[in-house]
């Protein structure tokens, strides 16, 4: 559950009717909470195997993505330890401890891997694992920092953004808006499109900024907010944003599924899906969590529905992950689930940990990398 942060200007007017609602529907009472989908038997047609494992730390309760790339994953733990991995062979190239608790997971190009801490502070490190530079910004950091183009771009929990130059961090602009007394205390992705980057913003909106000098360039809405009450009206971009030629879909709490053009906003389609996490996109379909974890698929040119899959319901999933051959879950007690792209048909499933997974599966060179919170990085192994 992501519980709302107040602005403080409006924490005492609207706190008692955020606690009344949080307690009617069941936050603070285990036994009101739905039961999670029991999982069913089926005909597996792939073959998943866990090819690696290594043990990073806990995330104490922090969302740490990792960072994979071509030839290193970047993973984080909550109490400050840092590792680099080899993702064929799991090898662990380095372990440094970055000498305070982390609440972000990890951002890099290959050249500056960055991460926030609950102080506000951003850290960067080379590519060998030393200090490079640490700067400030004005709230906890629990989104991954966006990493290229010369920036380290960060989004802190008061919604700023700020840019700072990656070989000396610098910092380059700043960018702020007026923000709802009540958001959500939610990581949601930021994405480069272009000579932009992409901001989720709260209530229900996304903002392309220009990466010299962090000019809004355009402004789009994924859901408008709707409801009496300030906890009806949430409608957070959650998750995270799937882009892709020129295409840029995202989902907001409460809200709709939406795809926009990424070059000047405009609308392509929208449908009612309240999200529970972000979307992923492959070339024929785009693909989402919804609010009970029904994982569902739209086609991306239309937005019409394809299929709608209700056999995980209420198990805490992450953002999906899209592989040629299956769409990818995590979930709250450790198990991936790969389901058919076409169908929405259950493939294979496996349980690499006994733990949530908290980050969505990223990709590897046809496989699967996960972290869970108990701290297992693991790289999955798709056969046919």
């Amino acid at each position: 559950m992501n519980f709302p942060i107040l602005t403080p200007g409006r924490r005492h007017a609207v706190l008692a009717a955020v606690l009344l609602a949080l307690l009617a529907a069941g936050c603070s009472s285990s036994s009101n909470r739905p039961k999670p989908a029991e999982l069913r038997d089926f005909k597996a047609t792939l073959s998943p195997r866990t090819a690696w494992t290594v043990a990073v730390g806990a995330a104490r309760g922090a969302p740490l993505k990792p960072a994979v790339l071509d030839n290193a994953v970047y993973a984080a733990a909550g109490d400050g330890s840092i590792v680099r991995v080899a993702p064929d062979n799991g090898q662990v190239a380095w372990r440094i401890s970055a000498g305070t608790p982390l609440t972000s997971g990890v951002g890099s190009d290959g050249f500056v891997v960055a991460v926030g801490t609950p102080r506000g502070e951003v850290l960067a490190f080379g590519a060998d694992g030393k200090p490079l530079w640490r700067a400030q910004v004005t709230s906890d950091v629990r989104s991954p920092p966006l990493v290229g183009r010369g920036l380290v771009i960060v989004r802190s929990t008061d919604h700023r953004v700020n840019a700072f130059e990656a070989d000396s961090g610098k910092r380059r602009w700043t960018f702020s808006r007026a923000t709802p007394p009540l958001t959500l205390r939610a990581p949601s992705a930021m994405a480069f499109a272009g000579d932009s980057v992409v901001v989720p913003l709260p209530g229900g909106r996304v903002v392309a900024l220009s990466l010299s000098n962090g000019a809004a360039r355009w402004e789009a809405t994924v859901a408008e907010p709707r409801g009496t009450t300030e906890v009806e009206r949430l409608t957070d971009v959650v998750g995270t944003l799937a882009v892709a030629g020129r295409d840029l879909c995202a989902a907001a709490y409460q809200g709709r599924l939406t795809c926009v053009d990424n070059g000047n906003g405009n609308l392509r389609w929208a449908r009612d899906v309240p999200a529970g996490a972000g979307v992923a996109m492959d070339e024929r379909n785009v693909y989402g969590v919804d609010g009970t974890d029904a994982v569902v698929a739209h086609a991306r040119s239309t937005g019409a529905s394809v299929w709608r899959n209700t056999g995980l319901s209420h198990r805490g999933l992450s953002s999906p992950g899209v592989l040629p051959q299956a769409v990818v879950v995590g979930d709250g007690r450790g198990y991936l689930h790969f389901l058919r792209p076409e169908s929405g048909e259950f493939a294979a499933r496996l349980r690499p940990d006994s733990s949530a997974i908290v980050a969505p599966p990223a990709l590897w060179a046809g496989s699967v990398i996960i972290l869970t919170q108990d701290g297992t990085l693991a790289r999955v192994d798709l056969d046919r």
